[in-house]
């Protein structure tokens, strides 16, 4: 009983247990030991800050959950935690976040005497199939290794998927995630555009801005391009373009003007960064995104303000972008004429694309393994190019990568998957709306045209930084729970109110 209402009325608890005399003592006695302690023994400044931010860690965690959830959703997200560990040699911030995340969650269930329910969707099902379908690979994969790699990977990310539908299942934690997800998108574009303005592509600003050399077009000479916290640029765009339509929805509902004035130039800096990555992909996902979003808007006036900014930002862009997007011509069908393709990047991605689909043809049903299709594509590019082609590729193609390492079973429960989770958000939506919550039914939209972007932009993308998949399903399911849990109380609210 004591359990439950600690967890129930954290804040109410801490103030009354502050008010004691003895509790003042004990703490202030605590901390003057331990640094007391820290000091005698000349530790390194950084563990006793690690120490007290480990308490209060823990403190949050198990009085505001919600809060320690909604910044891994945040960090997670922006691979915040791969850069610590990197560059600045600081354990891993997302394996104690979920540890700790996890066992709130289940003291929640199991530990207090009204136990809170763990949220039921038909998205389990299909994540757990995902699971299942997966691991059949262990049977008869080349390297059963790269399997178990891929399968723990994969069990990871679904658990902090599972614990952000269960712990930001409310629409002020849903809200302040999304606050969350777009200032560290619009500081890593930030640092992004300052290190472009200022040229100092040497300078990877801690790790948040990386950059490389590689190619822009068969017409103009390589140039840095922005890898931000992920090691490649194609993926740093992917990361930013699902955030575009978050920050279109914080212009046009913000409930401030300082909230609309942020919205703004999150959306700036967003764009701008993506064109420094002279991703092809993450351009054509932007414009779909963008295209997308406006059909919902039904053109909405509000909306082509945005424009006039959006062209400055062309007007401004350096000329290797206007020649990398020239070249969207090679990869979008039906656009050449000739049938041929001068790109050496887009050459290889087609030979993967048909390596992929041999490779699935002769393996039908459950395909090479999990992490497999590598190690195989060394067999067929022999064939293709001769004996000495002895190197290892990816397939450059999430839905051919599915399909070549797991058979037509693991990809039709992908499908599956991508399908009910695209059909949950359009229930969250048509529920807000039926409710009149329109910010949140515009929420809900832009969550699932960030959803699409991601899958248009896979098209040209592996699974290497699957975790992003994997978030954007734990926030589909948090909407369509807040939707739900909304509507009920909508509907019981007369029935309550007749019965005092």
């Amino acid at each position: 009983m004591q359990l439950e209402r600690m967890l129930r009325h954290p804040v109410q608890i801490s103030a009354e247990l502050w008010r004691h005399a003895w509790v003042q003592i004990a703490v202030v006695t605590a901390v003057s030991v331990a640094t007391g302690f820290v000091l005698s023994r000349d530790v390194p400044l950084w563990v006793l800050l690690g120490g007290v931010g480990g308490v209060i860690f823990l403190a949050i965690s198990f009085f505001k959950p919600e809060y320690i959830a909604a910044a891994l959703l945040v960090i997670h997200w922006g691979n915040i935690h791969d850069v610590l560990i990197k560059y600045h040699g600081i354990p891993s911030l997302v394996k104690p976040m979920v540890a700790i995340l996890t066992v709130v969650l289940l003291a929640r269930r199991f530990l207090t005497e009204r136990p809170r329910g763990l949220v039921s969707d038909p998205v389990i099902w299909w994540i757990l199939a995902y699971l299942v379908a997966g691991a059949i690979g262990l049977w008869f994969a080349r390297s059963t290794d790269a399997v178990m790699k891929q399968l723990i990977d994969t069990a990871k990310d679904c658990i902090i998927a599972v614990l952000i539908f269960n712990l930001l299942a409310t629409r002020i934690a849903f809200e302040r995630a999304i606050w969350g997800l777009l200032i560290i998108g619009a500081t890593l574009s930030a640092l992004t555009v300052y290190q472009e303005i200022t040229r100092t592509y040497d300078n990877n600003y801690w790790g948040f801005a990386q950059s490389a050399v590689r190619q822009i077009s068969t017409t103009m000479d390589d140039r840095a391009r922005a890898f931000g916290t992920v090691n490649d640029p194609n993926y740093f765009g992917q990361l930013l373009l699902v955030l575009v339509p978050l920050a279109v929805w914080a212009i046009l509902n913000g409930r401030t003007w300082r909230g609309k004035t942020f919205g703004v130039a999150a959306l700036l800096l967003l764009l701008s960064a993506i064109g420094l990555t002279f991703s092809r992909g993450a351009y054509l996902g932007t414009v779909i995104v963008l295209v997308v979003y406006a059909m919902y808007l039904r053109l909405d006036a509000r909306y082509l303000l945005v424009l006039p900014l959006v062209g400055a930002l062309l007007y401004v862009a350096p000329p290797e972008f206007r020649a990398r997007f020239g070249t969207l011509e090679e990869i979008v069908p039906g656009m050449t004429n000739t049938g041929v393709y001068n790109d050496g990047s887009i050459q290889g991605r087609l030979v993967k694309a048909e390596i992929a689909l041999t490779m699935l043809a002769d393996n039908l049903i459950f395909g090479v393994g999990r992490g497999n299709y590598r190690f195989h594509y060394r067999d067929y590019i022999q064939e293709i190019e001769g004996a000495g082609s002895n190197t290892e590729r990816d397939a450059h193609n999430l839905y051919l990568e599915v399909a070549a390492e797991q058979g037509v079973v693991g990809f039709a429960v992908f499908v599956g998957l991508i399908l009910t989770v695209w059909g949950r958000l359009r229930v969250a939506e048509r529920l807000f709306a039926a409710t009149g919550e329109r910010r949140m039914a515009d929420l809900s939209v832009a969550v699932k045209v960030g959803f699409l972007g991601y899958l248009a932009t896979s098209l040209f993308l592996h699974g290497a930084y699957g975790y992003m998949f994997w978030l954007q399903v734990g926030m589909a399911v948090a909407l369509v729970v807040i939707a739900q849990r909304e509507a009920a109380e909508r509907s019981t609210l007369p029935i309550q109110v007749a019965q005092r």
